[in-house]
């Protein structure tokens, strides 16, 4: 067993630009989507522990795939940044990216087996 403690997660400091995709709750989805439109591809997400991953549309307006995607939630403070979860883009298969959750900020920490 491994315990792994989280810090807080500089999501500014990601930047806005193609090599990070914002998303929101709504965007993660229990099955596959299906994608017509040249510009997006299928992403994975899984997070650390037991579950199902989660399935979203990655944009790529000029070809190339986001390197992280960031969801942010919680109330916005003008003093302290709203909690994000951060997935980072470990692999995938062709045009299907595998995204691995590497930060929570919300969490004091996680384990894993």
């Amino acid at each position: 067993m491994v315990i792994a403690s989280m810090v807080q997660l500089p999501v500014a400091a990601l930047g806005a630009g193609h090599a990070v995709q914002h998303i929101t709750e709504s965007d993660l989805l229990p099955t596959p989507p299906r994608i017509t439109d040249p510009s997006r591809v299928m992403g994975r997400v899984e997070s650390a522990g037991l579950g199902r991953p989660s399935f979203v549309v990655v944009e790529c307006p000029d070809g190339r795939i986001p390197s992280a995607l960031v969801l942010e939630y919680g109330d916005e403070d003008t003093v302290q940044a709203r909690p994000a979860r951060v997935w980072s883009r470990t692999g995938g298969v062709g045009n299907a990216p595998l995204y691995r959750l590497s930060g929570d900020s919300s969490s004091g920490g996680y384990v894993t087996a």
